[in-house]
């Protein structure tokens, strides 16, 4: 089943301040980050001090959330309005890389990926920005929503 972008990013913003209210820092990711007009599921990026945080109290937490139908798997849930949710724990220090990379469309991270090992270079995962991930290689920063269209075109040139 598939859902309009306003619907899914209204029900991540409803989890987000639910999940900010424990202080956790979270941020939405995958093809709602990347502002699809339909969308499958809500992927949230939950950043932690310790991923031990993650599978002792973050997933019970958000087993208690108001809106909860039922727990799908271990880091998937379906919410009453019938799109589920998936969690995806990472410590504080990945966080900025683990959202890029989550973030996708996966032919995206792949190119940047190989552009990167093409240059004998590594993509810094620890307290990097996403923007630093492309000026590293001398690309201009590609918002999450251009980055589908831009795969090509970046392909074409390197």
């Amino acid at each position: 089943m598939r859902f309009e972008y306003k619907f899914a990013m209204a029900e991540y913003e409803k989890i987000k301040k639910y999940l900010e209210s424990f202080r956790y820092r979270c941020e939405v990711t995958g093809s709602l980050r990347r502002r699809k007009e339909d969308i499958g599921d809500i992927d949230i990026v939950v950043g932690l001090k310790e991923l031990k945080e993650f599978e002792d109290v973050v997933l019970e937490v958000v087993s208690k959330y108001s809106e909860i139908e039922s727990r799908i798997n271990r880091y998937e849930f379906m919410l009453k309005s019938g799109i589920s949710i998936h969690m995806i724990p990472e410590l504080e220090e990945h966080f900025n890389y683990t959202l890029w990379h989550s973030t996708g469309p996966k032919p995206h991270v792949k190119l940047i990926k190989e552009i990167y090992k093409e240059r004998k270079l590594e993509i810094d995962m620890t307290d990097t920005h996403e923007k630093k991930i492309y000026t590293d290689i001398g690309m201009e920063y590609l918002k999450p929503e251009e980055r589908w269209k831009k795969t090509e075109i970046i392909s074409v040139f390197n």
